[in-house]
């Protein structure tokens, strides 16, 4: 019979090479799933910055980065393509991804939110030169008509929220526009969004100024994924995205 030591030496080795192959099974995993992943963003300052080479940047970029690594996925798994396409396509094809996007009830009904990648807030903003535009509430906000990027989470709590007088346009920039040139009475933004645009554009910012700061929307940014997609894929990307936490 083998000595207690020899015995117990054995039981480690056991025990340690185990969980090296399950490390390995596990990054094998990542390696393999997760490359049939397809990850959607657009061009939309400060965000995500795309220059003209094609090189992906902005304020969503770094942490963006770390899940990527955690995953073993790059930029090459990335496609840039507009909006309101790319939200189509994640709300109705599993192994679909998208970024930065925001909660609201409807996307939690198809998406499942894997990791946080912004922090923002939201304010309905009007030009400064209207004075005549006075919101200290929700309901004197409907009131007015609203610049907003079709298909985005502040036009689906416009809709939700009942404002009769929305003004959708197909990307920000555009919606940015529309709104300096006063097609419509305020415009739903991010402070760094409309500070993005601001510069973009060459414009002063004294143009503008916040007419209510919209506390009611959880305008945190996400990645997420078509909840049609292989449980086991999804559980493996939560579980990737809580270890960075």
């Amino acid at each position: 019979m083998a000595p207690p030591e020899r015995l117990n030496s054995s039981i480690i080795f056991f025990l340690f090479s185990c969980l090296i192959f399950l490390m390995k099974s596990d990054v094998a995993y990542a390696g393999e799933e997760f490359k049939g992943l397809t990850i959607y963003t657009e061009n939309d300052p400060p965000y995500v910055i795309v220059d003209a080479k094609g090189k992906i940047g902005g304020l969503a970029t770094n942490k963006l980065n770390y899940f990527l690594k955690a995953i073993q996925l790059s930029e090459e798994n990335i496609e840039v393509k507009p909006w309101v396409r790319s939200y189509i396509e994640v709300l109705n094809k599993p192994n679909i991804m998208i970024y930065p996007i925001a909660k609201t009830p409807e996307r939690l009904e198809k998406l499942e939110y894997i990791y946080k990648i912004y922090d923002a807030i939201v304010f309905f903003y009007k030009l400064s030169s209207r004075k005549d535009i006075v919101i200290s509430n929700i309901n004197e906000a409907k009131k007015y008509s609203v610049c907003a990027v079709r298909a985005d989470y502040r036009a689906e709590y416009l809709k939700r929220s009942g404002f009769p007088m929305i003004d959708e346009s197909n990307d920000s920039t555009m919606n940015f526009k529309k709104f300096i040139a006063g097609r419509c009475d305020v415009a739903i933004l991010t402070e760094i969004g409309l500070n993005a645009k601001l510069e973009q554009l060459n414009l002063d910012s004294s143009l503008v100024s916040i007419a209510y700061p919209l506390s009611e929307i959880d305008s945190n940014l996400y990645i997420a994924i078509n909840k049609n997609t292989n449980k086991k894929v999804i559980d493996a990307l939560k579980n990737a995205a809580k270890k960075l936490e």
